[in-house]
């Protein structure tokens, strides 16, 4: 899911309070979250973007991809509270806002436009009453078909913020809604970007800050949505005149039509790789394994684990953040049930067999095969059965001194069972 915010701050001193410290659905979005769990990996992807939006002088469009439950919404988060003093932005969660299963480009520009009205409105920016009135109006006449009930006798500024937080409450609850503002917006996208770059523009002069927007979870999306987004729509989605950042599918980096994915994007492409566990070779990666126990005990005092749990957690998370966040709250959920005060081996052990019951339901022979294959030789072919590998997490791309590839550590008892 998308970043959730919320206060759950505190280290956990019980087995209780773990259930919400180690909540797989929340990102680390505010600074006292961040500053509490925050795990820093070091120099990597959110410098060098850093680094370009800093000191570019035109605006740059950029994909940023690694493995869904990578912790990219979290390091995401921590960019943006790094640049606000620079940038006016805007970090919108696609899932949240819109549905993943029925999304397409024009919704995405859609929400931009009201997204950035919103915030614009949250630091009470003086935007230029001309320009408001004209978006209020197209809006307005654009979707007359669809009813938004606002107050009469607002201001302008107060009555287009009313009437986008009907329109945005209605798109996401009601197909039939976003079917027709599709219709609607498709044959008069180039008029909505014009008024989008207007209403940058003005942001940017009022703000005194370049505009960010930051589109996250476009990569949970299904590969089929996600390509047509950006292979048959990209050109749209880069259109707005001002910093962008699109998560996007790890998996459509092996695929045929990359290269024209790309166009209109800068030629950075950043990813978030997971944490190491270990080499090709199989040799361990001490400095891969202390992060991921850190990343534990920032949440969690110590007595709250045997030592072979904690290590057990460590080696099956497979180096992604969620999966490891995911296995503490089941094991903790397993040792209540049991009426005991720490996690043990046996309740990391469940918490592994009933994430390994998702795959096993999940892979047919076809898929298993070629997890085997994955396993002994460290590759991926370039195709549509190894890409959805990828994007379902049995199979995990690590980054030592090569790139390379691994089954989910979940995954591999399912390889012995052959047919």
């Amino acid at each position: 899911m998308g970043p959730q915010s919320g206060n759950f701050v505190h280290r956990a001193k019980k087995l209780e309070e773990a259930i919400n410290t180690f909540d797989p659905e929340r990102a680390l979005l505010t600074e006292e979250e961040l500053d509490a769990f925050f795990v820093d990996r070091g120099k990597g992807p959110l410098e060098e973007m850093k680094i370009l939006l800093t000191e570019s002088s035109t605006p740059q469009k950029i994909l940023f991809t690694g493995h869904r439950g990578s912790g990219k919404s979290t390091e995401l988060a921590r960019l943006a509270h790094s640049l606000k003093e620079s940038f006016f932005i805007v970090f919108l969660s696609a899932e949240e806002i819109l549905d993943l299963r029925d999304i397409n480009y024009p919704d995405i520009i859609l929400t931009m436009a009201m997204e950035l009205f919103g915030r614009a409105a949250e630091e009470r920016l003086r935007l230029n009453r001309k320009l408001m009135e004209d978006i209020h109006a197209w809006f307005r006449e654009t979707f007359k078909e669809v009813e938004v009930t606002v107050s009469k006798g607002q201001g302008v500024s107060a009555g287009l913020k009313a009437y986008f937080a009907g329109l945005e409450g209605k798109l996401e609850r009601e197909a039939v809604t976003r079917r027709l503002v599709r219709e609607k917006v498709e044959p008069r996208l180039s008029q909505l970007l014009e008024r989008l770059n207007l209403l940058i523009a003005d942001v940017e002069r009022k703000a005194r800050k370049k505009v960010l927007i930051i589109v996250d979870d476009l990569d949970h999306a299904d590969l089929k949505v996600a390509k047509e987004l950006f292979y048959e729509h990209g050109a749209a989605l880069s259109q707005p005149e001002c910093h962008l950042i699109y998560t996007f599918p790890i998996a459509l980096r092996h695929d045929n039509d990359f290269i024209q994915m790309r166009e209109g994007f800068t030629d950075l492409l950043p990813v978030l790789p997971n944490f190491r566990l270990r080499d090709e070779e199989g040799n361990p990666d001490k400095g891969g394994r202390r992060l991921l126990r850190e990343l534990v005990l920032k949440r969690a005092e110590e007595a709250l684990f045997e030592e072979a749990a904690l290590e057990q957690l460590v080696n099956q998370s497979g180096g992604l953040t969620r999966q490891l966040v995911r296995l503490v709250r089941l094991a903790a959920l397993e040792a209540l049930m049991a009426e005991r005060d720490r996690i043990t081996a046996d309740d990391v052990e469940e918490a592994v067999s009933r994430l390994r019951q998702d795959y096993e339901v999940l892979l047919d022979s076809k898929q298993r095969e070629a997890l085997r294959r994955v396993r002994e030789t460290k590759r991926v072919e370039n195709d549509e059965l190894h890409r959805s590998l990828l994007h379902n997490l049995s199979v995990l791309e690590y980054r030592n001194r090569h790139l390379w590839y691994d089954v989910n550590p979940i995954v591999t008892p399912l390889l012995e069972e052959r047919p």
